[in-house]
């Protein structure tokens, strides 16, 4: 498995932001208003970034072997590098669809109710980012080196 690169959260985001302004442009054509977005949606994406944020946190003496914590099994740190990818593509394009469907909603800020619709869904946008970003962060604790390697060299046990 290689490291996820930023190429590929970038098109992941500029695919969910078509998916997120086109969806809502339907949206409003069919029924007459945008979709609703709770503020909900924000507060999820946050909780899960701080899931990740601690997960990688509490992982890291482990997967370094420091004394005193107890060693990280090699497969189990696959386990979690595969849930990090899974963690950024999905968050980068979590935030690509807020962000266009923000786009959309700039296009006519008539209302109160499309201007409180641009705020969560920026704001959403902005948790998606930081879901990617402590994602890619665990991604990169999961990489542990291997007793095969040449010494100094970088491993990956997602590699």
């Amino acid at each position: 498995m290689r490291p996820t690169s930023w190429r590929l959260l970038l098109v992941t985001g500029l695919v969910g932001f078509a998916v997120g302004f086109l969806g809502a442009r339907f949206w409003d054509l069919w029924t007459g208003s945008p979709p609703t977005v709770p503020w909900a949606a924000p507060l999820v994406l946050l909780v899960m970034a701080a899931g990740f944020t601690i997960a990688a946190w509490t992982l890291r003496p482990r997967i370094e072997r420091r004394e005193g914590h107890r060693p990280l099994d090699p497969f189990t740190a696959a386990r979690t590098a595969v849930l990090a990818l899974a963690g950024s593509r999905a968050g980068s394009a979590v935030a690509g669809v807020y962000l266009g469907y923000a786009g959309f909603l700039l296009t006519d800020l008539a209302n109160d109710y499309r201007r409180r619709m641009l705020v969560i869904s920026l704001i959403a946008a902005a948790a998606g980012v930081a879901l990617a970003l402590a994602a890619l962060w665990m991604e990169r604790i999961c990489r542990i080196k291997d007793d095969e390697d040449e010494p100094g060299g970088p491993s990956s046990a997602a590699a």
